[in-house]
């Protein structure tokens, strides 16, 4: 037998030796150390603070232009040349004042002319109504004295007026605030000359929209913040009764008083009306959220420790946080962790710390800037992060 032969015939024994092996074994199959059993998942952690409602004044805020009381352009009813301004930009008139002077030209010397025709005429009437008595003179010829001598006194009436127009005065108390021409120059009728403007009390013109019309009165109070830093006290003193159609507000004015005439019109304020008191919470910006139907609110925790979801309104909106209407009296409002629960989960309530609505504004709350340099105040650190699903715990912890 050659050496080839031997040796395959020796690789076939051997391979069915150990084939005949598997079953010539035990046939159990090897155990399987079994895992430990999965955690009970376990209620995540938030940081609670319970809060109180105080009462606070729901008000309508808006931003509003500041508008004179009155304002007239002040316009030559004769033409000639401007003989005089009497009173320059910026000049604080009374009524009847003289603010400009036009210059007369001949109508002194038609108002002398005119005054003799009146003489004139007269004395033509006076002669024919003593011949009529007797008997001498017509009728007709009476009425046409009598006519020339009403046409003479129309006559020096009209010079009278003109020479009283060439003096223009103010209609009412005011500032002169433009001169629309120099001295010397000459001005058409009805050319301007001047704007007169009264800005005691001032008007704030502001355009309310038409779900908020409705709490909106004639004679109702009214806080303004101008522009220029100063605050004043009004009132309501009409409201529109029809909206515009291009933006659906009503137009509302609120007047003010400004006697020292400090607070200039054309500038912009705001304004803030009150409508009611009612219960609210106050409270940084950073704890608002949106519902999955996209209404902003809050997440509360209940007593069983169930995340609550509650729709609010903003009342008031300040440098420190915002005040919010459509809360319970009490609550625990979760201010740690409010991203990562949804509404009706149980959860593991960490508690913050008692807060009053009424001490709130003063207070430093999360979401706040803080001043330049300043470092933020040690705080216990944020809860672990919600384990993943079919993770076990000793694993997560490894991580």
């Amino acid at each position: 037998m050659s050496r080839s032969t031997l040796i395959a015939a020796a690789v076939a024994v051997a391979l069915v030796a150990w084939i005949a092996s598997g079953y010539l074994l035990d046939g159990a199959e090897p155990a399987v150390e079994p895992t430990a059993p999965s955690a009970a998942r376990q209620p995540f952690p938030v940081e609670v603070r319970r809060s109180s409602a105080a009462p606070v004044t729901r008000a309508l805020l808006n931003q509003g232009e500041v508008l004179p009381n009155r304002s007239v352009t002040l316009r030559a009813e004769v033409a000639g040349r401007l003989a005089e301004i009497a009173a320059p930009e910026g000049t604080r008139v009374e009524e009847g004042d003289l603010v400009a002077r036009v210059d007369a030209g001949d109508l002194p010397a038609r108002l002398e002319e005119a005054r003799a025709l009146v003489d004139q005429a007269q004395a033509d009437y006076d002669a024919a109504l003593e011949l009529e008595d007797r008997g001498v003179t017509t009728q007709a010829t009476l009425r046409e004295r009598f006519t020339a001598l009403q046409s003479a006194r129309a006559t020096l009436d009209r010079i009278e007026r003109e020479i009283a127009n060439t003096s223009i005065e103010a209609p009412f108390g005011g500032i002169v605030n433009t001169l629309a021409i120099d001295e010397g120059e000459f001005v058409p009728v009805n050319g301007e000359i001047a704007t007169l403007i009264d800005n005691d009390p001032l008007v704030v013109a502001i355009d309310v929209p038409q779900q908020s019309i409705g709490d909106v009165a004639v004679g109702r109070p009214a806080q303004v913040a101008f522009v220029t830093g100063r605050a004043a006290e009004g009132e309501v003193s009409y409201v529109s009764a029809a909206a515009q159609p291009e933006t659906r507000t009503f137009r509302v004015e609120i007047r003010v008083p400004n006697p020292d005439g400090e607070v200039p019109s054309g500038i912009s304020a705001e304004t803030r009306i009150p409508i009611e008191e009612v219960p609210a919470h106050f409270f940084s910006p950073a704890l608002l959220s949106l519902s999955s139907e996209g209404q902003l609110g809050v997440k509360t925790v209940t007593q069983e420790g169930i995340v609550d979801f509650h729709a609010v309104d903003i009342v008031q909106a300040r440098a420190q946080g915002v005040y919010v209407s459509g809360l319970p009296d009490e609550i625990l409002l979760i201010t740690v962790g409010q991203g990562f629960v949804a509404e009706g989960e149980e959860v593991r309530v960490v508690e913050e710390q008692t807060v009053e609505a009424s001490e709130q504004p003063g207070a430093s709350l999360p979401g706040d800037a803080l001043p330049p340099g300043e470092l933020p105040s040690p705080q216990a650190p944020p809860p672990a992060p919600r384990p993943a699903p079919g993770a076990a715990p000793d694993e997560e912890a490894a991580r």
